[in-house]
């Protein structure tokens, strides 16, 4: 009796030892599957056997039209020289948009490195529907001009104003903007922000999840972004003798039609490819295009920071310096095919290399930019 036995007791065991390990793979299937699956943690990694190029320093120098005062001392400042120097940038802008004695501390900082850093201001729009204020604004942007201010900006309307009421083509502004073309100073400005950070936070986003990291709330939505496109299109037919730099591609990587059409109307506008590397270099043909077609308008731009904002998070920004340029000059010089960089650019789409000609190079690198710095 005992042989017939121990022998269904191991058999009932096996059965039930199977069973666990089936129950346990199917929770673990579960928790994986698609419809399981939390978008936050979906990071895919290329399984594309493709060049994968490293560049050590630009092809030709660089003037980074689009920086910003990341570094707070003299000891970090001349540690970002020596990656400038290390990675081929001949020197920086930093937009401070800082007036008074704010403007005076961060410029006194990058003043030991007078050939490495243009430094701008901004505009004093404080009480400005009070009687007067043009004036002090006024007496203010010359006095930072005579200081050493190469330029205004980094000016924001995200749909409220740069501040909230005033909007660039306001008739208010006007008297700051023409003072830009007498002092022969360029203005930074950004309009709007990219397209699906105005459009409703669903599963049909193409930009999730960094549009919900920089998403425009409705609060913040008083103007639409074509209504900030027309904003943009009236400042710079008010203003034709003021150079205008548009950030960002003027937000227009959904559409580059748009800036291209602003490219061909308004002669004093530029725009700088900075913090949008993701979402032109993934669509890398009509980015190419349009770069080589616009080369004479285009200037090179980064905005990225100094050094890691948050070494937790999985997406945005989470980078460091030498990093994040490295990227923009792999973006902009090779072939490169399908490869993710979630973690430092927030975006989960593959970027591709736009391989850009040497002359397109060289025009988008330095040599516009030299332009705004001499007209």
């Amino acid at each position: 009796m005992k042989n017939i036995i121990w022998p269904i007791v191991a058999g009932l065991l096996i059965i039930t030892i199977a069973g666990c390990n089936q129950s346990n793979d199917r929770g673990h299937v579960e928790k994986t599957s698609p419809e399981m699956l939390l978008q936050k943690d979906w990071n895919p990694r290329s399984v594309y056997k493709v060049q994968a190029t490293e560049i050590d320093k630009a092809e030709f120098s660089v003037i980074d039209m689009h920086a910003h005062h990341y570094t707070k001392n003299a000891k970090d400042i001349a540690k970002r020289v020596e990656i400038m120097d290390k990675l081929g940038i001949e020197k920086s802008v930093v937009l401070t948009n800082a007036t008074g004695a704010k403007f005076d501390s961060i410029y006194a900082l990058y003043s030991n490195y007078p050939a490495r850093f243009d430094v701008y201001c901004g505009f004093d729009l404080s009480d400005f529907e009070k009687k007067g204020w043009q004036q002090r604004s006024l007496k203010e942007l010359r006095r930072c001009v005579e200081k050493g201010a190469a330029g205004v900006g980094e000016l924001h309307d995200k749909g409220t104003g740069l501040v909230e009421g005033l909007h660039p083509d306001d008739p208010r502004m006007d008297a700051l903007f023409e003072a830009c073309a007498e002092l022969k100073i360029p203005v930074n400005l950004h309009m709007a922000d990219p397209i699906w950070m105005y459009e409703n936070m669903d599963s049909i986003n193409d930009g999730l999840p960094r549009s919900w990291t920089w998403r425009v709330t409705d609060k913040e939505k008083k103007v639409d972004f074509n209504g900030l496109m027309d904003i943009f299109s009236n400042t710079l037919d008010r203003h034709p003798n003021t150079i205008f730099v548009a950030s960002h591609l003027a937000n227009c990587t959904y559409d580059l039609s748009i800036l291209g059409g602003l490219f061909d109307e308004f002669p004093n506008l530029y725009a700088d490819i900075s913090a949008r590397f993701a979402e032109f270099s993934t669509i890398p043909r009509g980015t190419a295009a349009f770069f080589t077609k616009y080369q004479d308008r285009i200037v090179y731009g980064t905005d990225y920071g100094w050094e890691v904002w948050d070494k937790q998070s999985d997406y945005g920004n989470n980078t460091d310096l030498e990093e994040m340029f490295r990227m923009t000059f792999r973006v902009l010089e090779t072939q490169d095919e399908h490869f993710y960089l979630t973690d430092l650019v927030g975006y989960k789409w593959p970027m591709y290399g736009l391989s850009l000609n040497k002359d397109v190079l060289k025009s988008i690198y330095h040599e516009n930019a030299r332009k705004i710095e001499d007209y």
